[in-house]
């Protein structure tokens, strides 16, 4: 006996005792099998897109203006320290090329002053 033979059989039981059930089991039955496909769609809704819609109508949406609040002053933090990375590198840029575009003589890039002369000049 194969898969098909299997499930064809099973259907046709369950057909034949459903049909020899009294109304008011009948009745039972499609409450009950109604109350299951309603939970059914709960929990389907619950872990739609991993989750996501749940967190986002449980928490997030009573919270709307308190988060959206939260979440742009993260960005605004964010965007501060990414802005002056970018001006630290800006400045490290130009002194670099001050001092690739000067014509100090080779020696003195080698005087060992020199170095400190320039951690003591650059901008920090």
């Amino acid at each position: 006996m194969n898969d098909q033979d299997f499930h064809r059989r099973v259907r046709q039981h369950l057909n034949t005792s459903a049909r020899n059930t009294s109304p008011s089991v009948s009745l039972n039955l499609h409450e009950a099998r109604q109350k299951a496909l309603e939970r059914q769609k709960v929990a389907v809704r619950g872990l739609s897109v991993a989750g996501l819609g749940q967190i986002l109508s449980e928490h997030i949406r009573p919270r709307g203006k308190t988060t959206l609040a939260l979440l742009f002053v993260l960005l605004l933090a964010l965007g501060s320290g990414f802005l002056g990375h970018l001006q630290h590198t800006a400045d490290l840029e130009e002194v670099d090329s001050a001092l690739l575009a000067d014509d100090l003589p080779i020696d003195a890039y080698l005087d060992r002053g020199f170095d400190a002369w320039v951690q003591n000049n650059s901008p920090e």
